[in-house]
């Protein structure tokens, strides 16, 4: 039985006013993007819902693998509506040939997610295309096509720990908390691959990222799987991996420079989660609690607080350490204690927002906000249908100059702040490197900055904007373009985001001082991945599905709350001191 913390959620939606949406010059900084946190919107916590929801079954259906795990496996996962398989293709690369560059050949698995069931037939010609990920082609019944190492530094502890007789060092483990670790989830039309927009309504995995997601949980339940047969098939009598500690662990991931053009060529989705997120939150903030609200805060504070303190994964000079957060979410406790012993004026919890938003670091602000959505998960309803958006976009080639210009000042004067005349603020360029398949930042003057890509919007902004002084306020901007056809990316930008206010990230990708890694961040929090350790300044590693129910916990879990996961051995006195 899954013994996962439940709560009451009939309760009705409070009222909330716009108003109290965060201004996009707040929220739509680098630095304070970087900050956010996982939320109930996050996209695998939207999955697990649906999957605890629903009672989805995950089983073995065909395993074929050697002593070393080397082989097959077709796991079967039955939905109410219909069958999916996640078929893996195991190998045990030799020391050092795997990385977790997009360009590498030699990965320890390949995995795809399909419809229906995965015959053998069919596993067959998968293991052909799969390790081509670049050329290889799915079948139209593919979702998901993806790569992963075994961990060097967890995977192997956990297979001799078992194999001896005894469970792992879960501190050692808590320095990344993962088994196998992904840097990649292709879909949505690559490879072949089945597009999501020829996914029907009532498809399980209809929404944004479901797939992804479904996939990222699937390598968790493999790497399991995999150890203990490992384990097994060194000592018979190797005793299995304690529930405990597989909830504790998730599914690893990798992300790098990437992701930058991958905000910067998807603002209606970042515009949708974030403002999803952020209506939420002024729902919650104009909610004054009950007493059982104060008491669920505190227990979820304390169990933040505890995961916070417990985290041994690295950071650096960009993000706030563990241990800082931790500390302020003492803080937090203490001023919610005060305020409810001697309630303010206006809202409580807005209250409390403000003190933090002057007193606190950026990061445990939003662990704070994130810990209201779950005191009052009702706040959230409803918003999930906002998250899914259409990219696509076109120029209106008759809209006024003059129009065009107020949209300008309405929505980019940001961009327009920002001086170019400094030598630092176009110092790098974006390109995509055919050598290694990926986006790059090159430095300018030392790179091919001829192929760069349009992730310079703010000084795309002010080059049109210098142009449409040469025009009258009632010429077209069919009439613009035909003059300067190089602003037809910018200004079909300016069109389609007007009314959109977080769909653009305030900051210059071309500057010496830019740090991808807020982007990175950002990208993970949307995700739902809750732990982020930076390899550098812009590569991070992360950890999904941290503390969620297991595979077979998943038909008897009465509800999905699961963050902040206490460390095993500390997790039965937490029921002591919650």
């Amino acid at each position: 039985m899954c013994t996962i913390h439940t709560m009451n959620i009939d309760r009705q939606v409070p009222p909330f006013e716009t108003g109290s949406l965060r201004d996009p010059s707040e929220l739509m900084r680098p630095e304070r993007l970087g900050a956010l946190k996982q939320t109930r919107l996050s996209f695998g916590r939207l999955l697990v819902n649906k999957m605890v929801t629903e009672g989805w079954e995950i089983r073995v259906d065909r395993l074929s693998l050697d002593e070393e795990g080397v082989g097959r496996v077709v796991y079967a996962i039955e939905t109410p509506s219909r069958r999916f398989s996640f078929g893996v293709f195991s190998r045990n690369s030799p020391e050092g040939e795997n990385t977790d560059r997009i360009i590498a050949e030699d990965w320890d698995l390949w995995a795809f997610l399909c419809e229906g069931e995965a015959p053998p037939e069919m596993m067959d010609a998968q293991r052909e295309e799969l390790p081509h990920v670049m050329e290889g082609r799915a079948t139209p019944d593919v979702l998901i096509w993806t790569r992963a190492n075994r961990s060097s530094r967890f995977f192997g502890h956990v297979v001799d720990s078992l194999a001896a007789g005894h469970q792992p060092d879960i501190d050692h483990l808590a320095a990344g908390g993962y088994l196998t670790r992904s840097s990649g989830y292709y879909g949505n039309g690559l490879n072949g691959t089945k597009m999501f927009r020829a996914l029907d309504d009532d498809h399980p995995l209809s929404r944004p990222y479901m797939s992804q997601m479904l996939a990222a949980y699937m390598l968790r339940v493999f790497g399991y799987d995999l150890a203990e047969h490992v384990a097994a098939a060194r000592n018979p009598d190797a005793p299995a991996l304690d529930d405990g500690i597989k909830r504790y662990l998730g599914t690893g991931n990798s992300s790098g420079v990437g992701i930058v053009l991958y905000l910067v060529n998807h603002p209606k989705q970042l515009h949708a989660w974030l403002r999803a997120r952020e209506v939420a939150l002024a729902r919650a903030k104009t909610v004054d609690p009950s007493e059982a609200d104060l008491e669920r805060f505190r227990s979820l504070r304390r169990r933040a607080r505890r995961w916070f303190a417990e985290d041994d994964s690295e950071t650096n000079r960009f993000f706030a350490s563990k241990d800082a957060i931790a500390a302020d979410l003492d803080r937090v406790g203490d001023r919610v204690d005060a305020l409810a012993a001697d309630p303010p004026e206006g809202h409580f919890w807005e209250v409390v927002c403000e003190w933090a938003s002057e007193e606190l670091r950026r990061e445990t602000q939003e662990v704070l906000h994130s810990l209201l959505l779950d005191v009052r998960p009702e706040v959230c309803d409803g918003l999930e249908e906002s998250l899914t958006v259409s990219e696509r976009s076109d120029v209106v080639p008759g809209m006024e100059v003059a129009t065009l210009r107020s949209r300008i000042e309405e929505g980019y004067a940001w961009a327009l702040d920002v001086d170019f005349d400094r030598p630092e603020a176009t110092r790098h360029f974006w390109y995509r490197s055919i050598e290694n398949e990926e986006p790059r930042l090159g430095v300018r003057g030392e790179g091919p900055d001829e192929y760069e890509l349009p992730a310079d919007v703010a000084r795309r902004v002010q080059s049109l904007q210098r142009d449409l002084d040469g025009f009258a306020p009632a010429d077209t901007v069919a009439e613009v373009l035909v003059e300067h056809p190089e602003h037809r990316y910018v200004v079909e930008r300016i069109q389609n985001l007007h009314g959109l206010p977080y769909a653009e990230i305030r900051g210059n990708p071309l500057d010496a001082d830019f740090v991808p890694l807020h982007f990175i961040a950002c990208l993970k929090a949307m995700w739902g991945i809750q732990k982020a350790h930076p390899k550098s300044k812009g590569w991070v590693r992360g950890t999904f599905f941290q503390g969620a129910p297991l595979a077979h916990e998943l038909p008897d879990c009465e509800q999905e709350y699961w963050m902040f996961p206490p460390k095993p051995e500390t997790a039965a006195h937490w029921r002591d001191d919650r």
